[in-house]
């Protein structure tokens, strides 16, 4: 990972095509420039590590990143993928909590990072703009878990069918007086 600078109007340009911020004012816009920091990241590199705890909303700028997770028995996992103007970390901007995932840079990759305190110091000073930040971290989440909660639907699907069920379940007692009998 490496500090970068951009000009600021490129910068003003590229904050305004992210997603939690394009509905923002040029006005809004040249505050929140200022939380930014810039990184830059290298194929390969990883931007967050699953089980970190982290407090940094990330802003993708330009490139993508995998998202991974490890499983069970195979290593990481690659379960999603997010790129330019797209925001990596919601949850750690609300508590310390560990990362459920990591984040490894699929190509180069340049990304805002706005600190917790910052970014809620900037809601604090500009409601407007704060309602519309959250309102869009709370949407990205509830749409997160929406997904994952269809996925975990689907695996379990997959893994007991209903025949099965039946089957396992006549090796057990249907009542009380069943199971005495036996």
């Amino acid at each position: 990972m490496r500090e970068r600078t951009l000009r600021s109007d490129r910068l003003l340009e590229e904050l305004g095509k992210n997603i939690i911020l394009r509905d923002l004012s040029r006005r809004e816009l040249r505050r929140f420039a200022p939380l930014c920091q810039l990184r830059e990241y290298d194929p390969g590199e990883r931007v967050v590590e699953q089980d970190s705890v982290g407090s940094d909303l990330h802003l993708i700028l330009e490139g993508s990143m995998g998202i991974l997770v490890r499983g069970a028995e195979r290593g990481e996992v690659r379960v999603s993928a997010v790129g330019k103007g797209e925001v990596l970390g919601e949850a750690a901007i609300f508590m310390d909590l560990p990362r459920t995932a990591s984040a490894v840079a699929d190509q180069a990759c340049l990304v805002a990072a706005v600190p917790r305190e910052r970014l809620f110091a900037y809601c604090d000073a500009n409601p407007r703009a704060g309602l519309r930040i959250f309102g869009f971290v709370i949407y990205s989440l509830l749409r997160r878990l929406g997904a994952t909660s269809r996925e975990l639907a689907l695996e379990r699907e997959a893994v007991v069918r209903p025949e099965d069920l039946e089957r396992m379940l006549a090796f057990f007692p249907r009542s009380i007086e069943d199971m005495l009998e036996r």
